[in-house]
This record gives C-alpha cells, sequence and structure tokens, in this order.
C-alpha cells in the first residue's frame, strides 16, 4: 500500500507499508476460534483416554499465536520515502525509523528491472554513490510500478 503527501510540489513523501488484510484483534479472533475448536476436541478426546492429545493441541495453539504474532509484526514495517529540492530521505522501521539513509537528489538515480513473468514484481532500488537501497520489497508488481511511476516523477522535477 503507497500513501503519497505532496507538500506544494517542494517536498513529496511517500509511505510504503505491506497490505494487512487483518488487524491484530482480528488476529486473535482467529485464534481464540480456532483454539476453542481444537481445545474442544482434545478434551473430548481424553475424555474418552486418548489424554496425550491435550499437550499437542496445547502447544498448536501457542504455535499458531506465535505465528500470528511474527506475521502481523513483519508486516507493520513501513518504508518512508521524502524527496526535496535538495536531498532525499529513506526511512525504514516500525514504529519509529530505526535506519535512515540521506542521500544528495543530485547524485541519485532509480533502478528498476521489471521482468516479464507473471510470478516475479520486480526490483526497485535507489542508487548514490554506489550504494543500492531497495525499496517496496512489500508491493505487487502494480503498486510497485506506481510507486516507481511517482518516484521518477518527483525525481525529473
Amino acid at each position: 500500500m503507497i500513501e503519497i503527501q505532496d507538500d506544494k510540489g517542494t517536498t513529496l513523501r511517500i509511505i510504503v507499508m505491506a497490505n494487512r488484510s487483518m488487524t491484530w484483534r482480528q488476529n486473535l479472533y482467529l485464534a481464540a476460534t480456532l483454539g476453542f475448536v481444537c481445545m474442544g476436541m482434545a478434551i473430548a478426546m481424553a475424555w474418552f483416554g486418548m489424554w496425550m492429545i491435550l499437550p499437542f493441541a496445547g502447544a498448536e495453539v501457542i504455535l499458531l499465536v506465535v505465528c500470528l504474532y511474527l506475521t502481523q509484526k513483519r508486516l507493520s514495517r513501513k518504508e518512508v520515502i521524502t524527496v526535496d529540492n535538495e536531498a532525499i530521505r529513506l526511512e525504514w522501521g516500525y514504529n519509529h525509523p530505526e535506519v535512515t539513509v540521506n542521500l544528495p537528489r543530485q547524485w541519485s538515480r532509480l533502478a528498476y528491472s521489471f521482468p516479464d513473468s507473471v510470478f516475479e514484481v520486480g526490483h526497485l532500488s535507489l542508487v548514490a554513490h554506489g550504494e543500492r537501497y531497495d525499496l517496496g520489497s512489500c508491493l505487487n508488481k502494480d503498486e510497485k510500478q506506481a510507486l516507481y511511476a511517482q518516484l521518477k516523477s518527483a525525481l525529473a522535477r
């Protein structure tokens, strides 16, 4: 998902984040529902003498919650690209910028390789001073092309 904030042509800020189909609360509802069904079946089997199923059912529910948490955390990572008249600022992080890179605008160029394959999304990066900074790693092919077009027009100004 791309969010664009344009400040009357002087500063362009693009926020890139992954599409999250469910919130953390909705993920917890899903885990609780699946846990209720799983533990209900495990308790019913334990009632009939198959008590060794209970610890595995509990471990399955805990593993599900851990996997949902790790997925939600990975999807909450954001990239903020700020382009102004003199510099380009790249920021990556979860709740606040953890990595910040400032690049001179005149020495920066955009590199985008879009393959013909339907299954590949392409590779978008900003290159400056021999360093390559990947952009839009969480985007699909159409969103990555839109980001490329937006950055190309911003750098052409």
